[in-house]
């Protein structure tokens, strides 16, 4: 057998073998779902000590099901974040953002980019998550990556503001609030004008308000 044939016949031998291995491999194969119960249990441990009143409040925080989850779970690292007795309650709002992020919510990796970013030790990290966040169309992500990008291109940035501001998102509403800081302040190329801010703020509000009860709705 020449050494051109031994050399194809081996190629063609491994093909063989991980084409096999694609074609036997067990399918449906999925990540275990996180099970962060032993954390919860010492949080809940560390609320022992704590008047009834907040302990319940942090207690919900931590437990939430609906559309405020994230917002409930940065609020609960927030309020202990600085509290060496309640680091449990602080560990377990962080991981149970990071749990749902890791599962691909682009919601909870905007919340944990913007708790982690709060610590010079973990703020890359957080921008990590932020970008991840943009890569899957997270209005306020994108909206935050383009702001950044854009700057020090006022031209640039005033343009992708005005069409951030026609959207029905909370993209939407941080464009508008940037006009109206822009027109209260006089700067990124806008004029100072009282008026206009609060025309601004009356619409970023409205838009808000709409969101959220539409998000209370689901």
């Amino acid at each position: 057998m020449t050494k051109p044939l031994k050399l194809t016949l081996a190629a063609l031998l491994i093909l063989a073998v991980v084409l096999a291995f694609f074609l036997t491999r067990p399918k449906g194969i999925h990540t275990a779902p996180w099970d962060g119960a032993a954390l919860l249990a010492k949080a809940e441990q560390s609320l022992e000590g704590l008047p009834a009143k907040e302990a319940s409040e942090l207690r919900a925080l931590l437990t939430s099901t609906g559309a405020g989850r994230y917002d409930d779970r940065a609020s609960a690292w927030f309020k202990t974040s600085l509290k060496e007795d309640l680091k449990p309650v602080t560990d377990y709002a962080l991981a149970s953002l990071r749990a749902m992020a890791e599962a691909g919510d682009a919601a909870a990796m905007w919340h944990l980019h913007f708790v982690l970013t709060q610590r010079i030790a973990t703020g890359d990290e957080g921008f990590r998550w932020l970008r991840k966040a943009a890569r899957q169309g997270y209005p306020r992500a994108v909206y935050d990556v383009t702001k950044e990008k854009l700057k020090h291109e006022p031209e640039k940035l005033r343009a992708a503001m005005e069409d951030f501001a026609k959207r029905e998102d909370d993209a939407a509403v941080q464009a508008l609030y940037w006009f109206a800081f822009g027109h209260d302040k006089g700067q990124d190329g806008l004029p100072k004008d009282p008026t206009k801010a609060e025309q601004y703020r009356q619409r970023a509000k409205a838009l808000g308000d709409k969101l959220h009860a539409a998000e209370q709705a689901k």
